[in-house]
């Protein structure tokens, strides 16, 4: 049993290791339990990969006091309870927790049961529910090296496995300048309009530009991103094959999700990452941080970030081809391809005992 939800990070690790489960083992039942309001249910039900899918309602703590975290307490031990009928009457080898508050109640509910647990962080920073479950759990999974005991296994992010295999053929060099710039589902308002800003720098020197704005800043500024668009303009509102464009480009702006990141190691991109200065424990810098580190990327702070000096970065990264074969170089050395090979045999590890 698979559970995890909120947001698609959570949830996309799970398909290739899923599909390398199945080829494993075609008769494997899998089942998910994700949230009633979350992103994960259109794509869960389109891999028809599972026997079976539940959704619970589910909630996170807000940072300040709130009546609604009561509420979330009260849908916590509902869930909690939910889990706990589910998981009797189907018995589970295992419960792996991916994350977001849903899986808090599932996997302590499997706990309890004796059921073989594990979960895994896709971040640089453990989430809330990672962090009170992980000492609970028979093995923790880990994107990146942030704990080091018996527990705890460095696998990476199957995602980063899963494009790198779909895409290999098609990883080249660019030789067009062209620019993608890409605020998360979400938008990023100070990115978009910087970038929209900058169009006529951008078209005197020869980029073309590709613009994800996220659906409400599309909507809201829809005059303002009609007046400026053009063929070598293009503003998107949001889009489902952010691999295939970033195969188009030869460099990328971005937040730092871990999926984002993902899909930047496995196909070699060179970026620069503006993280967004309002997640949790502020853990888009410090994926990125981990990643430019390592000379593999380059990172702009929102709050530095001005018109001169976003252009001058990117036509730097765009221009310098030192440095862009430096950076790489780094992804080649710094990006496990097989993240979920790694994860899979700690699966089946965990099985066999």
């Amino acid at each position: 049993m698979f559970v995890g939800g909120g947001t698609l990070g959570h949830i996309l690790p799970i398909v290739p290791v899923l599909k390398m489960l199945r080829e494993n083992n075609p008769q494997i039942k899998a089942y998910f339990i994700g949230t009633t309001k979350g992103l994960e249910k259109n794509l869960i039900e389109s891999t028809n990969l599972f026997t079976q899918t539940f959704y619970f309602d589910s909630q996170g703590f807000k940072r300040k006091f709130s009546f609604d975290n009561i509420i979330t307490l009260y849908k916590y031990f509902k869930n909690y309870f939910l889990s706990r009928k589910l998981l009797k009457r189907l018995r589970p080898a295992m419960v792996v927790g991916m994350g977001g508050y849903v899986s808090g109640a599932v996997v302590k509910a499997a706990v309890a049961l004796k059921i073989k647990t594990v979960i895994h962080e896709q971040n640089s920073v453990y989430g809330f529910t990672n962090k009170v479950l992980r000492k609970k759990v028979d093995k923790v999974l880990l994107s990146y090296d942030i704990e080091s005991n018996d527990k705890t296994f460095l696998v990476g992010n199957p995602r980063i496995s899963e494009i790198y295999y779909l895409f290999r053929d098609q990883i080249k060099p660019v030789n067009e300048r062209a620019l993608l710039a890409v605020g998360g589902s979400r938008g990023a308002e100070k990115i978009n309009d910087l970038i929209i800003g900058l169009k006529d720098k951008f078209k005197s020197k020869d980029i073309k530009v590709i613009l994800i704005t996220g659906s409400k800043y599309y909507k809201e500024n829809i005059k303002n991103i009609n007046a400026v668009r053009d063929e070598s303009f293009i503003v998107k509102s949001f889009v489902s094959n952010l691999p295939e464009l970033l195969l188009k480009v030869r460099v990328v702006v971005t937040r730092c999700g871990a999926t984002t990141i993902s899909e930047i190691m496995a196909l070699k991109k060179v970026c620069l990452f503006i993280p967004s200065p309002n997640v949790t424990d502020n853990h888009q810098e410090k994926n990125a941080m981990v990643i430019v580190s390592k000379g593999a990327a380059w990172m702009l702070k929102e709050a530095e970030m001005n018109q001169e000096n976003l252009f001058d970065m990117i036509f730097e990264l765009m221009e310098n081809k030192e440095l862009r074969n430096k950076i790489i170089n780094n992804l080649n050395l710094i990006t496990d391809i097989t993240a979920c090979r790694k994860f899979v045999d700690q699966l089946n590890g965990l099985i066999d005992k």
